[in-house]
């Protein structure tokens, strides 16, 4: 009788501690799928900003197709960017939208016009692509380190 009670003990207390070692293994579940969600985030908006660094400056209507703002809202959707970062991220995302490159009819326009007017529009276009260039380089950046803290951060979950 004692080996039976014995045995279901021991039942009882493995069943036990694998509950609670199945419940501890759930609570990093979530974390290791944000920072997977946030890398994939990252990785979408990298791509459009190389879109921008590769086939830029980009017009407004080509701007609007690559849609840098909704990349940039799936970045800070995953809430694992501190806000300082996602604040710089922004602000390097908005300057390549606040200088686009004229749109090819703007250009020929100013080619039917006159000298100075081809002048204005060659200077706003140069101009245009410096700026989104910087901004895109800069933004790319941030992403670096945003992936740098990850892997920092994946090398301390390992460790524990």
């Amino acid at each position: 009788m004692s080996e039976i009670l014995i045995a279901l003990a021991a039942l009882a207390t493995g069943v036990a501690l694998g509950l609670v070692v199945r419940s501890a293994g759930r609570r990093r579940t979530p974390r290791v799928a944000d920072a997977r969600e946030l890398l994939h985030a990252a990785d979408d908006l990298e791509y459009g900003l190389n879109t921008v660094l590769d086939f830029g400056p980009l017009s407004l209507s080509e701007l609007a197709s690559v849609d840098l703002p909704a990349k940039l809202d799936r970045v800070a959707s995953t809430g694992e960017v501190p806000r300082a970062t996602l604040a710089t991220l922004k602000a390097h995302t908005e300057k390549i939208a606040l200088h686009p490159y004229p749109e090819q009819r703007d250009l020929l326009t100013a080619v039917r016009e006159d000298e100075a007017a081809v002048w204005l529009a060659l200077r706003d276009a140069i101009g245009s692509g410096a700026a989104q260039h910087v901004a895109a380089t800069q933004a790319r950046l941030v992403l670096d380190e945003i992936r740098d803290g990850l892997r920092h951060e994946s090398r301390e979950l390992l460790e524990v």
